[in-house]
């Protein structure tokens, strides 16, 4: 079973998906985790050979317990520990925490096109997406892991053409304009439901954060 396990979860985080079930399943790997300071990520970890997740690669613990896969080289371990609380914000039904993981103007310009256009704000479409959530994961679940990865474009301009349509103006040069640096790239993540089965929740989506006064935010 854990030479399954280690083969399922390589194969999901590391193929292209299409081919995968959304029922793929595989049971909880139990470790200890290492304490780790309230908003950080610890040391870098590398499996030993004979361990049923070298295959995955090197991982760090966020204090909340959620192994991060990322190359410190292109992804910071800010902008990593804010796409976690975007994502345990759904877990925790935390929607202060799924704001402050947003763009100011994101927030203002997507609750006026939501009142005016659908009649419900931004907190009714984040309850919408934690359902979403819930329903695929059969109930209650618990972030396990995330992994990031470059994105396949270069450019994170056509990730904001829905957004420029949406605001009916040039939001991509508003955002890129006043701030630091966009980062675009590709994520995966994975959870655990009620009983400690772990699956996929999310594959190879596409995200971008701002970077601004040494935070990051996101659009979605």
């Amino acid at each position: 079973m854990k030479k399954f396990l280690t083969v399922t979860i390589a194969f999901l985080f590391c193929c292209s998906f299409t081919a995968c079930s959304d029922n793929d399943k595989s049971e909880s790997i139990s470790s200890e985790i290492p304490s780790v300071a309230e908003g950080e990520a610890g040391e870098v970890i590398t499996p030993d050979e004979d361990d049923d997740e070298y295959g995955l690669g090197e991982y760090r613990y966020s204090s909340g317990g959620t192994k991060l896969y990322y190359d410190e080289n292109e992804y910071s371990t800010e902008l990593m520990l804010t796409l976690e609380k975007y994502f345990t914000s759904f877990e925790e039904n935390n929607y202060e925490d799924y704001k402050s993981c947003l763009y100011p103007s994101y927030i203002e310009e997507m609750n006026s096109y939501l009142k005016e256009n659908y009649e419900y704000d931004l907190e009714t479409s984040f309850q919408n997406q934690r359902e979403s959530l819930s329903e695929k994961m059969g109930g209650d679940f618990k972030i396990t892991r995330i992994k990031a990865e470059k994105s396949e474009s270069d450019s994170a301009e056509s990730y904001f053409a829905p957004l420029n349509e949406t605001f009916g103006k040039d939001y991509y040069n508003e955002i890129k304009d006043s701030t630091e640096k966009l980062h675009h790239l590709k994520f995966y993540v994975m959870a655990e439901d009620s009983e400690k089965t772990e699956s996929l929740l999310v594959s190879g989506f596409e995200i971008v954060f701002a970077e601004k006064d040494g935070n990051y935010y996101t659009f979605g």
